[in-house]
């Protein structure tokens, strides 16, 4: 018993030697991963420093050096907008450090134009401003006294002209734009009005209507009435519905198929105008 004592104590001190040089090999791994790490960390901060330095010289450099002093703003003309427009309405400061320029006053100077719907401003360096923008599309016209607003599907006011003439847009009449400037949006009863008819404009194009809507008059707001191209036809359409006019449209073309070549008024703002369409021929009033 006394053997197998001694041989069970120097068992256990075997074991506890092994584990105390196996916690005394890890605490030197992980000291000498902790000690990479803080190397590692240490040259990252220097480099990060250093960058900052580089950056604070050139930024220095920059602002001071003449080279980079504004010489010319690029402006390139666009569909409606012409270079010589927005030249007349910026501010820039020529001679100044191109990164001393106000580029917030800039962007909204551009943005007045009417037509000007967005606009970018980027810097070309050492001596250059490049100006570019998108404008907005002229939709229709809008009677307006003796002359026409137009406007963009969304009711910007963009220009106003004289006449209607070689202008291949839709004329609107009975919308309100009396209080209105140009660059402004139309609002209240004015811009449900047209967003009511775009949405029949639009309608009539994505199902290949065959007529073209060139008139609308919409003083009344349950008698729309309408002209169509190639058609000498006063159509009373009736209040729009978003919901049926699809339906209302490929009726309509199914009439107009039958009344060509004729002159007259054709009523079908009736909320049955399946059944209660009527055509009034002027060639035999």
């Amino acid at each position: 018993m006394a053997k197998n004592d001694i041989i069970s104590k120097n068992s256990k001190q075997s074991k506890k030697r092994a584990s105390s040089e196996a916690v005394g090999t890890n605490s030197r791994k992980r000291k000498n991963r902790e000690d990479k790490i803080e190397k590692e960390n240490t040259g990252l901060k220097f480099l990060i420093f250093f960058l900052i330095l580089v950056i604070i010289g050139l930024s220095i450099g920059i602002l001071c050096s003449p080279a980079f002093n504004l010489n010319e703003v690029i402006i390139n003309d666009g569909v409606n907008v012409k270079k010589e427009e927005i030249s007349s309405v910026i501010n820039v400061k020529y001679g100044e450090n191109i990164l001393k320029q106000n580029y917030k006053t800039l962007k909204n100077e551009v943005k007045s134009l009417p037509y000007v719907e967005d606009t970018k401003i980027m810097i070309r360096f050492p001596d250059k401003i490049e100006i570019g923008y998108t404008e907005r599309k002229p939709y229709a016209l809008i009677k307006f006294l003796e002359s026409y607003f137009v406007v963009d599907k969304f009711g910007y006011l963009l220009e106003i002209k004289k006449d209607k003439e070689n202008i291949e847009l839709p004329v609107i009449y009975g919308i309100d734009v009396d209080e209105y400037e140009l660059g402004e949006k139309l609002s209240d009863t004015s811009s449900v009005k047209l967003r009511n008819v775009v949405t029949l404009i639009e309608t009539a194009e994505q199902r290949d209507f065959s007529y073209a809507i060139r008139e609308i008059n919409y003083e009344e707001i349950a008698e729309v009435k309408m002209w169509l191209e190639g058609h000498d036809i006063e159509i009373i359409y009736g209040q729009i519905d978003r919901n049926i006019i699809t339906e209302k449209l490929k009726y309509l073309e199914q009439i107009l198929e039958n009344l060509k070549g004729k002159k007259g008024r054709l009523d079908i703002s009736s909320e049955e105008y399946f059944e209660k369409s009527i055509f009034v021929d002027i060639n035999n009033m």
